[in-house]
């Protein structure tokens, strides 16, 4: 079983859903608390007292004890999802890390390394068995699971800064694997929604005696632009044969 010192962040959780679904229930938390101990979780009524107004953080172990005392899916409890990671879809689908790992084919230390770091690293077969072990992933959160949305998101935003896609396609296009021609008609339609402040004919200033390009610090992504680019992809589902950054080393 995992143990919450094994990971660098602790579950998402949503105080708010777990009081609601408790009213639902018509439990006190003494009667939650018993629960939890019929299936093997240690927690007392006080520490259902402070995960509900706050206070305290569950465990992995106690989110997932939890839920099924209030009978509800574990990501009612986890709240609004942000960017995908390995660790909360794991929770998500109500899984421990040896389950996960034998459910793609590896042991549970290497799916903990990769959680760890949010770096899927795998090929066609296993990557094919972690879409079909999330119920389908998002080519986006494939992407995102692989640790790869900064790099993406640090070329968008270059792009965008620059108000030109070509230098910026090749990039783009490795890290998600997908046809080069849609990822360059996706970059031109972003540059069109979010124009560059000094206009799309703005270049990177040369040094001295024009020896070298100087290459400008990234702007930070506008918001929204992230969305956007997704959209102008399709949305599309999740490739696993697609040769994007999962299938890089595993990083060490």
């Amino acid at each position: 079983m995992t143990q919450p010192a094994e990971l660098d962040t602790a579950p998402p959780f949503d105080p708010e859903a777990a009081r609601t679904a408790r009213s639902v229930m018509a439990f006190t938390p003494e009667r939650v608390a018993a629960t939890l101990a019929s299936y093997g979780v240690n927690a007392f009524p006080r520490d259902v007292r402070a995960w509900e107004d706050g206070s305290v953080a569950p465990t992995e172990d106690q989110l997932i004890g939890l839920a099924k005392a209030l009978a509800v899916p574990v990501g009612r409890l986890m709240g609004e999802s942000g960017n995908a990671s390995l660790h909360a879809l794991r929770l998500r689908a109500g899984l421990t890390a040896a389950a996960a790992g034998k459910q793609v084919g590896m042991s549970e230390a290497t799916w903990l390394r990769m959680e760890r770091g949010n770096a899927w690293r795998a090929d066609e077969r296993r990557t094919q068995a972690l879409i079909r072990m999330f119920s389908g992933l998002t080519h986006r959160q494939l992407v995102e699971v692989s640790g790869a949305r900064e790099e993406l998101s640090e070329c968008l935003a270059k792009c965008l800064g620059q108000g030109r896609a070509p230098a910026y396609v090749s990039p783009v296009t490795e890290v998600l694997g997908l046809r080069r021609r849609k990822v360059a008609e996706a970059m031109e339609a972003l540059i069109a929604d979010f124009p560059p402040p000094g206009g799309v004919d703005a270049k990177p200033k040369r040094t001295s005696g024009e020896q070298a390009v100087e290459e400008p610090p990234a702007p930070p992504l506008p918001a929204g632009a992230m969305d956007r680019f997704w959209d102008l992809m399709g949305n599309p589902p999740a490739d696993p044969y697609a040769p994007g950054a999962w299938r890089r080393p595993p990083r060490r």
